[in-house]
């Protein structure tokens, strides 16, 4: 098999492309392998501590980020420094302690000083004594000159991310792997830090270490529930990639150069998204938008139905870009036929008036030119079957271009319309990713049998492949089938990927 992944890497579906997405030495960064790094340089085959992986912010002269300094002088300053009004658990009657603890997944975030931030279910203000409880047991671990990163209790698995001055918690009884779930953690601090930057969060806590931090993230807790929920079932945050609309080619490309032709010079980067998936993206060519942050976007997008209503503009912070200052975003949906939504960045906080004018531009030569239609006609049309590729023991799979850290997975079909039964395909993939990914030797192969089916990974340099077949399927034939594959994928990776993103 080593000979025949030699051969096969070479011809990884956009492996030769990796400036299409991302500048030049800027390439996109796996938050997973880099939790690892720090594990294996501390403690061989633990699991890691969740540390920075930011890709440094740039240095460029002309890109300067707003910082906002004083609005937040006005907040430090105020007198009244009192919580929001404690509300009940749930809505209704009171959630019995039964069922609050019955919940698959628990996120919390609290400060270094025990006060409470945010919970996934319940209501933070209740638990003040268990946020407590866990500030003492990160704190009792720090005295030793040590870092709580995770224990086991039952069936719960407890995960611990120190981001000073924040201390974030994961309770899971989903069977995901301790890095997973610290991945997981890094995403909703990222989600937090896209609120207010880095700088203002330790600006914040060097005057008033005890501050209430909810004061300014009062309106946003529904960004982060559907963050936390999306993780365990989304294969974007465990793979740090984006999943694209599949469009032929030249659609996806006069679409970006329409953009491109029509953006003003204070725009940074043009995204345009719709379900959850990427259409195309211009950028410039000093400065590369990583997927986490792609997916920060998209999680904002799908959760407010405000964009849909008129223009907005509003400060936003991409924590992998830059996460010392604000970028300024221009939301809008195309028109109420489109599903389509356009977002323009710009490092200038005056330059909404110029990015709106551009916009009407983007949106009248899109619509002359016949690419709404071709937009909708994409966005339509169901996700492809893996029964349309034409190998009989494929159930489904999962498919992730490196270079440009883009995905692709055909809908779940046969036995896994089934939400329990996709849910399980979905564990065994991130099994398999963390057996391959978690060893001081990574695994190259990896086929993993199952009574109820076999879930076979390959990584090459150019890609990553997570594959299920029927559970009688064989090592020979699983190989043969994946060999297969990787040639449908050669042949279909223009639609599925964008190969060459529009740069100005």
């Amino acid at each position: 098999m080593a000979e025949e992944d030699q051969q096969t890497a070479g011809l990884a579906p956009g492996e030769q492309g990796a400036s299409a997405m991302f500048a030049e030495n800027n390439l996109p960064q796996d938050d997973y392998d880099d939790l690892l790094d720090l594990s294996r340089s501390v403690e061989p085959q633990q699991p890691a501590e969740a540390g920075e992986a930011d890709v440094p912010p740039s240095s460029s002269p002309d890109l300067v980020l707003a910082d906002g300094p004083d609005a937040l002088a006005v907040v430090l300053e105020a007198e009244d420094v009192s919580p929001p009004p404690p509300q009940e658990l749930v809505d209704g009657d009171e959630e019995t302690r039964e069922e609050w603890a019955g919940h698959e997944k628990h996120v919390f975030i609290l400060s270094n000083a025990g006060k409470p931030i945010y919970t996934r279910h319940g209501n933070e203000e209740k638990l003040v004594t268990l946020m407590g409880v866990m500030q003492a047991l990160t704190s009792f671990i720090e005295d030793d000159k040590d870092q709580l990163r995770w224990f086991q209790a039952g069936k719960h698995r407890f995960v611990f991310l120190q981001k000073d001055p924040l201390h974030l918690v994961m309770i899971s009884t989903t069977g995901e792997s301790n890095t997973h779930l610290a991945v997981q953690l890094s995403y909703v601090y990222n989600q937090l830090i896209s609120v207010l930057t880095r700088s203002q969060l330790d600006r914040i806590f060097q005057q008033r270490s005890n501050f209430d931090l909810r004061r300014l993230l009062v309106g946003t807790d529904k960004f982060t529930d559907q963050l936390v929920d999306a993780m365990g079932s989304d294969a974007s945050y465990f793979l740090s990639a984006v999943r694209c609309v599949r469009m032929p080619q030249a659609q996806r490309d006069k679409i970006g150069q329409i953009i491109n032709q029509s953006k003003h010079s204070d725009m940074l980067f043009g995204v345009l998204v719709a379900d959850g998936q990427l259409i195309t993206i211009v950028r410039s060519k000093k400065h590369s938008l990583p997927p986490q942050d792609i997916l920060i976007i998209m999680n904002l997008v799908s959760t407010s139905d405000a964009f849909k209503a008129a223009e907005t503009w509003f400060p936003i912070c991409l924590p992998k870009f830059n996460n010392k200052g604000f970028l300024h975003a221009h939301v809008s949906y195309i028109d109420d036929a489109c599903k389509a939504c356009l977002l323009l960045l710009s490092t200038s906080a005056e330059a909404f008036y110029n990015l709106s004018t551009a916009r009407t531009s983007i949106i009248k030569t899109l619509s002359s030119q016949g690419c709404l239609q071709d937009i909708s006609a994409a966005l339509r049309k169901k996700r492809y079957q893996v029964s349309s590729i034409g190998i009989p023991q494929l159930r489904h799979f999962i498919y992730k271009n490196k270079s440009t850290a883009q995905f692709t997975a055909p809908s779940f079909e046969g036995p896994y319309v089934v939400e329990e039964h996709a849910t399980r395909v979905m564990r065994n993939y991130q099994h398999v990713h963390h057996m391959m990914h978690v060893n001081a030797r990574p695994l190259k192969i990896l086929y993993y049998a199952q009574e109820s089916e076999i879930t076979l990974g390959w990584i090459t340099s150019g890609f990553e492949l997570f594959a299920t077949f029927d559970p009688l399927t064989g090592k020979p034939a699983a190989i043969e089938a994946v060999l297969e594959l990787v040639q449908w994928m050669k042949r279909e990776e223009s639609s599925l990927f964008i190969l060459s993103a529009q740069t100005f």
